[in-house]
């Protein structure tokens, strides 16, 4: 019996024999020769000439050759040969070469006569060559059918064997595919069970549901890859644990067209591969005839003629189509192509034969070849053209099907490839009469083996373990003899770099219509790193076992319902309780009920990650069995199945924290007590600030108005001259205890601004230039060209430490001098200041303890020099405090280098700040009101306005100064802020907010406590205790200017 493409083939053969009037028709292929006559309408019993000799000549010729013999009995290559010479009686032959796409030759179509004949007119060999296409199709499309059979039953297999199920999910439509695997999975029947989206997801576990719509959803929007686990609740009341790999499936522009992977039931760990099962769709078209339309062309496009056969192409009667461009009848997508031909044609090209769509007379596209040809007139030039139209719809109907069927067949071996890689299972294949073998990628993985190394039985055979070749060649020789497929069997390898690895696979084999077995196909599946973990399994278990039984911490398992399935031995002596007391028991029974939320909560979240979340430690209490309270800290976590991944219970750390906890209560308490004391030490200086600087505001204030007067005698100005400096060293006392007080408390607060680093030396030194010119000293610096103009610092720290550092200098050297230095380092963009004298040196053993606070060199010092041991101390927490370092180099008698370093980064200039010395402008009758509880420091203010027309009111409390502000307008209100009653911050708050005549009016503040006032909004500027008349009118002028 004929298969379906011989009987197209006699279709064609028939057609060509028609056409070229001949006894034969043949179409000779390279690998077996099939031949047809049907010339003949009573053919006879003996078989048709084998025409090789012919053929082979025709395929020497090259692809899409046209070999014609008129005549063989005249041809040099066949006057000899049997069918010329022989019965057959050869004499005409004219062969067409089948010649694929990408030029591979197949073989030949020819026509024969036992008669010498003339060569056939071009338009009969042109007919000739297009029937020699149909039969290459007809061979493509079936050798695209061969294939797509052989993976989808490649893919039945790999399902059948490793248990992996394939589905689909069409985008457009919605339509879901399953395969009988995934059925048997969810525990349904195909024609009980439709897999719609809705009827699916019931399946699945509740908690599951949304994960899975979400998981998909979002890989259709990444146009990726995606994989989850969930449960399926199977009709027969059985749960399975499944796991779902799958892809998208993009189409030529990239979007989404489908979305499809595979299923997996991994409850019992069955690996196996589902195929994706796409229904084939076959699409054969013939040309049953050849009707051709002539028809000539005026270089300009238009018709001159065309024969009758249009009509039964496009419809058209002759006479509709004559004289019309021949681009009116063209598709518009394809006037360019045919355009372009005319062109070439005018300008000489002989011939052309192009593919297009033409618009047939009802509307519909009909795809046509036209074989165009030059006519040239009597002196050689471009006349008009001829074309020969031939009806290709079917022809390109023919092509469209074979070229589905190759992506359908591309499609399913991708599909198995990727199911190849997601369950690593390889595939292969033995032929039985050929003993030749061929291997899927994922084979050549398992043996560790090149894929362009050639295969041979014998060595693929030599690398199974030599325990197991014996036992390898039995099953595949009981195959082969009984044709009954191979289960599942494990054994080993040898691969090619010396591994041994285990491997699982199953077979089936392929017969022919006589039951011979023609083939075994089989998969392989590599279980060695499933087998180890076993092993290892075992083994880690019975560490862990040892680990547990001699672990200083509580090593317990519970079950999901909370139960205590094993807990370790050192629960005795950590509760009292022995395991067995405790095993079968609730978790919770031994946790106090106080503390079991914040437990269950930890419980919960690690449910809630599926385990994913690190392990959170958690505190509780529990009672122990001689009735006292212990703290523990557990760190429970999910347990697993390492089977089937499912969670059976809970495993937990759990250590006796005790001692630790009563150490960290008496921690706390002894922080609490030190915060205590430390609030009552920041309030005690504070008002011990106040307390001293308020009478020191009187004396140094009317001490430096008494020296203003002339009439004094100059023991008299001395006295007072003392006593301003004895209230100077007790106000730098005072200082100095304050700034070191509010370092310890981390208090202070540095703020970083432009500043010029060659400014602040110069200023700061020349301070201290009377000083060292009365002690006879020279006072030096380096050069400060090479210094950045700006940088960003806090110059009033930096202004402090410097006067603290040059004014000990000067104070401790009697003779030589004391220079300053100020280098930058560009790169670390730090400024370091040095301050060197010849003074009576440090010696080493003092070095260490000099920046400690009420810490000098030498005693005798404080009683010669006077000081507090605190200044180095603070130039060292204010270093600290702008993120530098401070220093001391030298001996005992050779002087001392103090410096420090700072980060300074450079900055852009800025315009330079007011000076200080503001030009003092009191307008005439200004109105003042001066809030102070002290009478003393209410007169020193009237003394030092004394001299300006100044119209002066006084408040001795908060609540006076608020009710002097409700009733006249002042231009100014000068603000104590310790006061009785109202302080001072109160007594401002309702001035602002009460709207009297003074809600806007400049309020300074006048205390020592610069701090209290920061970050109130209620002050416009701050008169410092002592007062200092300069500072005072200063401060008045700018805040009323």
């Amino acid at each position: 019996m004929k298969r379906p493409v011989e009987e197209r083939f006699d279709l064609v053969t028939a057609l060509a024999a028609d056409l070229f009037k001949t006894p034969l028709a043949l179409v000779s292929l390279t690998e077996v020769e099939r031949i047809s006559s049907l010339s003949d309408p009573k053919p006879s019993s003996e078989d048709p000439p084998q025409v090789w000799t012919f053929s082979a000549a025709a395929l020497r010729m090259g692809p899409d050759a046209l070999m014609i013999v008129t005549d063989a009995t005249a041809d040099p290559r066949f006057a000899a040969d049997p069918l010329v010479t022989g019965g057959a009686n050869i004499r005409f032959y004219a062969g067409a070469v089948l010649t694929t796409r990408d030029g591979r030759t197949l073989g030949t179509l020819c026509v024969l006569d036992t008669r010498a004949r003339r060569r056939p007119a071009p338009a009969k060999l042109e007919r000739l060559k297009m029937l020699a296409k149909i039969v290459v199709d007809e061979l493509e499309l079936a050798r695209a059918h061969r294939l797509a059979g052989e993976r989808h039953r490649l893919l039945e297999l790999t399902e059948s064997v490793s248990g992996v199920g394939y589905w689909r999910i069409d985008v457009a439509t919605g339509a879901v595919s399953w395969s009988d695997m995934v059925y048997g999975i969810h525990g349904v029947r195909r024609e009980d069970f439709v897999p719609d989206r809705e009827n699916s997801l019931a399946l699945y576990h509740p908690e599951d549901q949304a994960r899975v719509v979400d998981c998909v959803r979002r890989a259709i929007a990444a146009r990726g890859a995606f994989e989850f686990q969930l449960r399926i609740h199977r009709p027969d009341g059985e749960t399975r644990d499944v796991v779902s790999k799958g892809l998208c499936e993009l189409d030529e522009q990239g979007e989404v067209v489908a979305v499809f992977g595979v299923f997996q039931d991994i409850t019992e760990q069955a690996r196996a591969l589902d195929a994706a099962r796409r229904s084939e769709r076959r699409y054969r078209l013939l040309a049953d005839n050849m009707g051709d339309v002539i028809t000539r062309i005026r270089l300009d496009g238009g018709s001159n003629y065309i024969s009758p056969a249009i009509e039964r192409i496009l419809g058209y009667q002759p006479e509709e189509m004559t004289g019309r461009l021949a681009q009116a009848f063209v598709h518009e997508a394809d006037h360019p192509l045919v355009l372009a031909t005319f062109d070439q044609l005018a300008r000489g090209l002989d011939q052309k034969t192009l593919q297009h769509r033409a618009v047939h007379k009802d509307g519909r596209t009909v795809w046509v070849e036209t074989s165009f040809r030059l006519v040239r007139d009597g002196q050689g030039s471009p006349f008009e053209i001829v074309a020969v139209i031939r009806d290709a719809t079917e022809r390109k109907l023919l092509e469209d099907a074979m070229i589905a069927a190759r992506d359908e067949a591309r499609e399913q071996a991708q599909r198995a490839a990727m199911a190849e890689r997601m369950a690593g299972v390889g595939h292969w294949r033995f032929e039985a009469e050929t003993r030749t073998v061929t291997w899927s990628e994922q084979m050549y993985q398992i043996y560790g083996l090149d894929p362009a190394l050639p295969l041979d039985f014998s060595a693929l055979m030599s690398m199974s373990h030599p325990e197991d070749q014996a036992a390898a060649r039995q099953r595949l020789a009981a195959v082969l003899a009984t044709g009954e497929p191979m289960e599942e069997a494990v054994s080993r390898i040898v691969r090619a770099d010396g591994q041994v690895r285990h491997i699982t696979g199953a077979s089936a084999v392929e017969k022919n219509a006589d039951g011979r077995v023609m083939a075994v196909v089989g998969t392989m599946r590599d279980i060695t790193e499933q087998r180890q973990a076993r092993i290892a399994l075992s083994q880690s278990e019975a560490r862990y076992r040892l680990l547990a039984e001699n672990a200083s911490d509580l090593i317990m398992h519970s079950d999901l319902a909370g139960r205590v399935t094993y807990i370790s031995p050192s629960v005795l002596p950590t509760t009292g309780f022995a395991p067995e007391d405790i095993v079968g028991s609730d978790i919770f029974s031994w946790i106090d009920p106080a503390d079991a939320a914040r437990v269950r909560a930890t419980v919960a979240a690690q449910f809630k990650s599926h385990g994913a979340a690190p392990a959170t430690a958690v505190e509780f209490r529990a009672r122990h069995k001689d009735g006292r309270v212990l703290w523990l800290e557990g760190r429970p976590t999910l347990a697993f199945d390492l089977q089937t991944g499912a969670i059976t219970g809970i495993t937990d750390v759990v250590r006796d924290i005790s001692a630790r906890r009563a150490l960290e209560a008496e921690l706390r308490a002894a922080r609490a007590e030190a915060e205590t004391a430390a609030a009552v030490k920041s309030e005690f200086l504070a008002n011990m600030s106040h307390e001293l600087r308020t009478p020191l505001t009187a004396v140094l204030g009317f001490s430096r108005l008494a020296e203003e007067q002339p009439e004094l005698s100059d023991t008299t100005r001395g006295y007072l001259r003392r006593t301003s400096n004895a209230g100077q060293a007790l106000l730098s006392t005072i200082n100095d205890i304050l700034d070191f007080s509010k370092l310890e408390a981390g208090q202070v607060e540095i703020e970083a601004r432009p500043m010029s680093p060659a400014q602040m030396a110069a200023e700061t030194l020349d301070l201290f230039a009377a000083q060292a010119a009365g002690k006879g000293l020279a006072l030096t610096v380096s050069d400060l060209e090479a210094l950045p103009r700006t940088v960003r610092a806090d110059p009033d720290r930096v202004r402090q430490i410097l006067l603290n550092l040059i004014g000990n200098a000067v104070k401790f050297t009697t003779t030589g001098g004391v220079r300053l230095d100020v280098a930058f380092d560009p790169l670390g963009e730090r400024l370091t200041f040095t301050v060197t004298d010849t003074g009576p040196g440090v010696p080493d053993d003092r070095v260490d303890c000099l920046f400690r606070r009420f810490s000098q060199v030498d005693a005798s010092s404080t009683r010669k020099h006077g000081g507090t041991g605190l200044g180095l101390a603070i130039c060292k927490g204010l270093a600290d405090a702008m993120g530098g370092d401070i220093g001391v180099r030298g001996a005992a008698g050779e002087g001392a280098c103090f410096w420090f370093a700072l980060p300074a980064p450079v900055v852009e200039a800025v315009a330079p700040v007011a000076s200080e010395q503001d030009e003092i402008l009191l307008p005439a009758g200004c109105r003042i009101l001066v809030a102070d509880d002290n009478r003393t420091n209410r007169e020193l203010v009237r003394a030092m306005l004394t001299p300006f027309d100044v119209e002066l009111s006084e408040a001795v409390d908060g609540l006076g100064a608020v009710a002097a502000a409700s009733r006249a307008p002042f231009d100014l209100i000068l603000m104590d802020l310790r006061m009785p009653g109202l302080d001072g911050v109160g007594a401002a708050r309702r001035i602002r907010t009460e709207n009297g005549p003074n809600a806007a009016i400049p309020i300074l503040a006048f205390s020592a406590d610069v701090d209290q006032i920061e970050g109130s909004g209620l002050f416009d500027g701050v008169v410092g205790k002592p007062l200092a008349g300069a500072s005072l009118l200063t401060a008045i002028t700018r805040a009323i200017a």
